[in-house]
């Protein structure tokens, strides 16, 4: 069964029997609180947790699966600040796969940390956390945010979404190539140009003579920068809780001061 579904079933069972008050797990998976409301169920009192235990509910997989949806919360929140379309930050070009894509390198930098523990800790994490972007991408599509408000049907969605997935994969992979090269910071400025800098027909922002329109190079050097200290940011995080999906995000310096 689906590690989400597992995790979720198990939380809004335990609070329905042993802790009548206690929210609905949707409410927790909005908030960002599902691993706060495992760690609230295991110390109940033995009589309680021991049930909750012989179900499976604080098994590996529910706690990663947990992590990983507290993760995507940190993970959309950050994404979404005015910061990436703002003339002193990114400058990036107000569509819906800018967002999702800002949702995708979020998701990216955070595998770039949690790629520093054992694989066995974070696949289910990064996997569940990999399942709300697509998800909630998929709801966006049916509800017309990209066809002025008309609903797209299961056929149209599914042809997006397998784009999307592709070009996202095909990114990560270019990502980590650059982190890798001997002039990340310039290779990375190049890649964001190429794929995040382009109008609502994927075309890039460029004039005439193929020159990148003015703002698009310093807003990529300003995300490369934004990337680079995220990345740095993580990695001084302690493990115990990178892998409970309670990570935080450096704050991001307006362009003035790169």
């Amino acid at each position: 069964m689906n590690g989400r579904l597992v995790a979720l079933r198990a939380l809004s069972t335990a609070s329905a029997e042993a802790a009548p008050a206690a929210p609905e797990a949707s409410e927790q998976a909005k908030s960002g609180k599902l691993i706060a409301e495992l760690e609230r169920l295991q110390n109940l009192p033995w009589w309680q947790s021991s049930l909750l235990r012989l179900g499976g509910t604080f098994g590996d997989e529910q706690w990663q699966a947990a992590a990983g949806g507290d993760m995507y919360m940190r993970v959309l929140e950050q994404s979404g600040l005015p910061i990436f379309t703002a003339e002193d930050g990114a400058r990036l070009p107000e569509r819906f796969y800018t967002r999702l894509q800002l949702k995708g390198l979020h998701a990216w930098v955070a595998h770039v940390r949690l790629r520093m523990e054992p694989k066995e800790k974070h696949s289910v994490l990064f996997r569940e956390l990999m399942e709300h972007v697509w998800d909630q991408a998929s709801l966006d599509l049916s509800h017309g945010v990209v066809t002025n408000g008309e609903r797209m049907g299961y056929i149209e969605i599914s042809k997006h979404l397998k784009a999307s997935q592709f070009a996202w994969h095909g990114f990560c992979k270019n990502l980590d190539a650059v982190l890798a090269s001997d002039a990340p910071r310039d290779e990375m400025a190049i890649l964001l140009i190429k794929n995040m800098y382009v109008d609502k027909e994927g075309d890039p922002l460029v004039d005439e003579t193929g020159t990148p329109l003015p703002g698009v190079e310093r807003g990529a050097r300003w995300l490369t920068e934004y990337l680079l200290a995220q990345r740095d940011h993580l990695a001084a995080l302690p493990s115990e809780d990178v892998l409970k999906g309670r990570v935080s995000w450096a704050e991001p310096v307006r362009a003035t001061s790169v």
